[in-house]
C-alpha cells in the first residue's frame, strides 16, 4: 500500500494541460479573435440554391470505408451568396447524426478587405487555439503551425470526432493550402471570389439566379420580415423585371428586400421604376452598411493596373457579351495579351467565360460599376477604343456578308477572314446582339456614318436569318440617319430593305407604301440600279399579297433595268421571281423556262446559294406539272450543293417543298422526316407561316397514310400558326384540307362549317376561282350525305 494517488482521464483528445477540481473559474479574453467566432447564424430565407445545397451536402457525407473526405470550393462573383450557401450547408450538416461530432471551425479570412485581412499564419494560429493548443506551444511559422493543426484534426477524426473546416471568403494565395486538413476524414468547405484552381479541388461556382428563383428569394425575404406581405406574389410581374434589373444577384435582391419592408406600403413598381435608371441603380442598391458597390469595390481593389484598366474599358463593349477579338479593339493591346487579362479577370469572377471558348460577359450590375469606374475620373479617352470596335465591327461584318451572299468570282482579292459560308454566319450570329446593338448605338449619339455603314450589312444577315424585329429596329434608325445627313441614294436603299422586312412580317399594305417610296426617291435620282432593287423587292410584297399579274410586271421591269447596267446577278435574281409569280398565275411553261434560264445564269456566275433557290423552284414547277420524279431529283440537287442553301431559313423552306413533293411521289416517311427538320428551323426562327405551312404538309401526307387522326390534329395546329402568321389565303386551304380528313372521319357537319368558312375567305383575298371550287364541293358533299336538300 502506497500514499500516491492516481488520476486517469479517458474518453478524450486533450492537446494542452487538464486541470481538475471541484470548482475552476476562467477568466476570458475581453473578445473573441476576429477570425474565428464559431459558427454564424445562417439567414431565415433561403431560395434557389436548392440543387447546389444539395451537392455541397454529398461533399459533406461521411465517406465509405476506403474512401477520403476531400475539399469542396464555392467560386463566384460578390454577391452571389456563397457565404449563405456554405452557413447553410453547414448547419444542415451539423444536424445530421454522427457527421460532425467534433463539431465545427469557422474562419472568415477577410481576403478582400484589406483593414481585416486574417492571414493564413494568424488564422491556424486561432485555430490551434481552437482545438485546444496552448499558446505557449503554438510555434511561430506557419509550416510548424500547420503540421500541428494536421495532427489535431487527424487525432479527433481517428477518435470519432470528425470536424468540419470553413474557410470563408479565401484569397488567392498559395499559403491557403496549410489550412488544409490532410487526414482524409475531415471535410473541408472554402468560399471565394477567385477559381483557386490551384487547390485540385472540385469547384462550386454559383451564377445569377433566374427569374423564379429570384422572386422566390424576394418574396420569402418580404414575408419572413412580414408575414402578412404579399406583394411579390401580387405584383409578379415587376418582381420578375426587378430581378431582371439586378441581374439575379442575391445580395442585391436581399437589399431591395430591406428597402421594401422599411415601407411596406410601397410597390413593387415603384422600386422597379427607381432601378430601371441605370446611372443611378448602384446607389439604390444600397442601405445602412450594405452596399452591392461594396462589394465589388473589394474585388476591385485587388486588380493590378493592366487588369482594371481592361475592367473599366469593356463596360463599353454594347453587346451583352464579346469577344476577345473585340476586347482587344477596346484595350488597344494583342489579342494574346487581352486574352491573358481577360482570364485573370475571369478567375475573380470580375467577367465570365461563355461558350465556346473566347467569349466572356460581364454581370448587368458588375458592367455598371465598371462604367461608373471608366468615368469617375473625367478621361474620356475610351472613346478612342471604341472607336477602334466600331472599326472592327463594320469591317468584319463587312467581310462576313460578303462570304455570305456575293459569289465566289466575285468577291475582292483581299486574303479572306473566313475560310466558308457556314464560318461567315457562325461569327454573326455570335455577333447579332452587339450589332443591331451599336448601330442603333451609333445613330442615338449623332455618328449618322457608322450607324449608316453597319446598318447596311448588318440589316441584310438580319433579314437573311428572319431576325425581322432586330432588322426592323436597325433599319429604321439608318433611315433616320440617312435623313439627317440628307443621304437620299443609302434613305432609298434602306426603305427598300425595310420593305423586305415589314413583308415578311406580313404587314402587307404599309410594305407596299414603303416600297413605293423607294421606288419614287429612285426615279428621281434616275438610279436605275437601285431602281431595279425597289422594283425587285416591291414584286415580292405584291406575289405575297397574291397580286400576281402586278409582281410579274414589278420584277420584268427590274429585270430589264439590271440588264441595262450591267447586273447579272439582278437580272437572275428577277427572272427567278418571275418564275415563281409565272407559277401562281398557272403559265407553268412559262415559268419553267424562265426558272432553267435563272439556274444557267447563277451557275455561270458562281453562285450556288442563288442557283439553289432557283432549282428549288423548278422542282415545285416540275412538281405541280405531274413530274413529281424529277422533282425529287431537283430538290435533292438543291440540298446537297455544298455551299448552297446554308441560311437556315431558306434551307428550311426547300426542305418543307422538298417533302411535300416525296408526299407526291408516294415517299411519306422521308418526307416526315424533311418536314421535322424543316419544322424546327420554323420554329426556333420563329417563322409562323413556315411553321404552318409545314405542319399542313405533315398533315397531308398523314392523311396519304390514311392515319387520319393524326391528319386532323396536324391541321388543327397549322391553322393556329395560320392565324397567328395573319395568312388568311393559306388558312383558307388549310380549312379545305382539314374538312377533307373530317369527312373521313365522318364529321360532316363540322367539315361543311369549314368548307363554307374557306370559300368566304378565298373570296376576301380576292381567289374567286377557289372559292367557286370551294362552294361546288360543299354541294356535291350535301348531296353525297344527304345535308340541307
Amino acid at each position: 500500500m502506497t500514499d500516491r494517488t492516481e488520476n486517469r482521464i479517458s474518453g478524450g483528445v486533450f492537446f494542452g494541460v487538464v486541470v481538475q477540481g471541484r470548482t475552476i473559474t476562467l477568466t476570458l479574453p475581453d473578445r473573441p479573435d476576429p477570425a474565428l467566432a464559431g459558427l454564424p447564424r445562417r439567414s431565415a430565407t433561403f431560395a434557389g440554391r436548392r440543387p447546389q445545397l444539395e451537392q455541397v451536402l454529398v461533399a459533406l457525407a461521411p465517406a465509405a470505408p476506403g474512401a477520403t473526405a476531400g475539399t469542396l470550393v464555392v467560386t463566384g462573383l460578390p454577391g452571389t451568396g456563397k457565404t449563405e450557401l456554405v452557413l447553410q450547408a453547414a448547419h444542415r450538416a451539423l444536424r445530421e447524426e454522427g457527421w460532425f461530432p467534433g463539431g465545427v471551425l469557422f474562419v472568415d479570412l477577410y481576403g478582400y478587405d484589406t483593414k481585416r485581412k486574417v492571414s493564413p499564419n494568424r488564422a491556424l494560429g486561432t485555430l490551434l487555439r481552437a482545438l485546444g493548443i496552448p499558446p505557449e506551444h503554438i510555434p511561430p511559422r506557419i509550416e510548424e503551425r500547420a503540421l500541428i493543426y494536421r495532427s489535431a484534426l487527424g487525432a479527433l477524426a481517428s477518435a470519432g470526432r470528425r470536424v468540419l473546416v470553413i474557410l470563408d471568403d479565401v484569397p488567392a494565395t498559395g499559403k491557403i493550402r496549410h489550412l488544409l486538413p490532410s487526414d482524409g476524414s475531415t471535410a473541408t468547405l472554402v468560399s471565394s471570389r477567385h477559381s483557386l484552381a490551384e487547390l485540385d479541388a472540385p469547384a462550386l461556382t454559383l451564377r445569377a439566379l433566374p427569374a423564379a428563383e429570384g422572386r422566390e428569394l424576394l418574396g420569402e425575404a418580404l414575408h419572413t420580415a412580414l408575414p402578412e406581405d404579399s406583394r411579390a406574389a401580387v405584383e409578379a410581374g415587376e418582381a420578375d423585371r426587378l430581378v431582371a434589373l439586378c441581374g439575379g444577384l442575391p445580395l442585391a435582391l436581399r437589399i431591395l428586400a430591406s428597402l421594401l419592408v422599411d415601407v411596406p406600403a410601397r410597390p413593387l413598381s415603384h422600386l422597379r421604376r427607381d432601378l430601371e435608371d441605370a446611372h443611378s441603380r448602384l446607389s439604390v442598391l444600397s442601405r445602412e452598411q450594405r452596399a452591392v458597390t461594396a462589394a465589388f469595390e473589394l474585388s476591385y481593389r485587388k486588380l493590378t493596373k493592366d487588369q482594371a484598366k481592361l475592367f473599366r474599358l469593356i463596360s463599353v463593349h454594347p453587346g451583352p457579351d464579346f469577344s476577345t477579338e473585340a476586347a482587344a479593339q477596346l484595350y488597344g493591346e494583342s489579342v494574346k495579351e487581352t486574352e491573358r487579362l481577360l482570364l485573370d479577370l475571369a478567375r475573380r469572377h470580375m467577367v465570365d467565360p461563355r461558350e465556346p471558348y473566347g467569349r466572356w460577359q460581364q454581370h448587368s450590375l458588375v458592367q455598371l460599376y465598371s462604367w461608373e469606374q471608366l468615368t469617375a475620373g473625367g478621361d474620356d479617352s475610351w472613346r478612342e477604343g471604341l472607336g477602334r470596335l466600331l472599326v472592327y465591327l463594320h469591317k468584319m461584318t463587312t467581310l462576313a456578308r460578303e462570304t455570305l451572299f456575293v459569289p465566289l468570282a466575285s468577291r475582292s482579292a483581299a486574303e479572306p477572314r473566313f475560310n466558308d459560308r457556314a464560318a461567315a454566319l457562325q461569327w454573326l450570329e455570335a455577333e447579332r446582339h452587339t450589332l443591331v446593338a451599336a448601330a442603333i448605338w451609333a445613330h442615338e449619339v449623332g455618328d449618322d456614318l457608322m450607324c449608316l455603314a453597319l446598318a447596311v450589312p448588318v440589316s441584310q444577315f438580319l433579314m437573311e436569318t428572319r431576325y425581322l424585329e432586330d432588322a426592323e429596329r436597325v433599319l429604321n434608325a439608318a433611315i433616320r440617319s440617312s435623313r439627317r445627313r440628307k443621304d437620299s441614294y443609302r434613305e432609298a436603299s434602306l426603305l427598300s430593305s425595310l420593305g423586305v422586312v415589314l413583308g415578311d412580317k406580313r404587314k402587307l399594305r404599309k410594305s407596299i407604301r414603303t416600297h413605293y417610296k423607294a421606288i419614287k426617291i429612285c426615279r428621281r435620282l434616275k438610279k436605275r440600279q437601285a431602281l431595279g432593287s425597289a422594283l425587285n423587292n416591291l414584286g415580292l410584297s405584291l406575289y405575297e399579297q397574291r397580286e400576281f399579274e402586278q409582281a410579274e410586271a414589278a420584277h420584268a421591269e427590274a429585270a430589264r433595268l439590271f440588264k441595262h447596267t450591267g447586273d447579272r446577278s439582278g437580272a437572275a435574281r428577277a427572272l427567278s421571281n418571275i418564275g415563281e409569280a409565272l407559277s401562281e398565275l398557272g403559265r407553268v411553261k412559262e415559268a419553267a423556262r424562265a426558272l432553267r434560264k435563272a439556274a444557267k445564269s447563277f451557275r455561270k456566275q458562281g453562285d450556288l446559294r442563288g442557283y439553289a433557290q432557283a432549282l428549288g423552284s423548278l422542282a415545285k414547277v416540275t412538281r405541280n406539272d405531274g413530274e413529281a420524279v424529277q422533282a425529287v431529283g431537283l430538290h435533292k440537287r438543291a440540298l446537297d450543293l455544298a455551299d448552297g442553301l446554308v441560311m437556315p431559313h431558306e434551307r428550311a423552306v426547300e426542305l418543307s417543298n422538298y417533302a411535300a413533293t416525296l408526299t407526291v411521289a408516294g415517299e411519306f416517311e422521308a418526307a416526315l422526316a424533311a418536314q421535322q427538320e424543316a419544322l424546327r428551323t420554323f420554329k426556333r426562327l420563329g417563322d409562323c407561316l413556315g411553321e404552318a405551312r409545314t405542319l399542313g404538309n405533315m398533315a397531308c401526307t398523314r392523311q396519304m397514310q390514311g392515319k387520319w387522326n393524326k391528319a386532323v390534329r396536324l391541321h388543327t395546329l397549322a391553322l393556329e400558326a395560320f392565324l397567328e402568321g395573319k395568312d388568311d389565303h393559306g388558312l383558307a386551304a388549310e380549312l379545305g384540307n382539314l374538312a377533307v380528313a373530317l369527312l373521313h372521319q365522318g364529321c360532316n357537319t363540322e367539315a361543311l362549317e369549314n368548307l363554307e368558312l374557306a370559300a368566304d375567305l378565298y373570296q376576301r383575298t380576292g381567289d374567286p376561282a377557289r372559292a367557286i371550287d370551294t362552294l361546288d364541293y360543299v354541294d356535291r358533299v350535301r348531296r353525297r350525305i344527304g345535308v340541307g336538300l
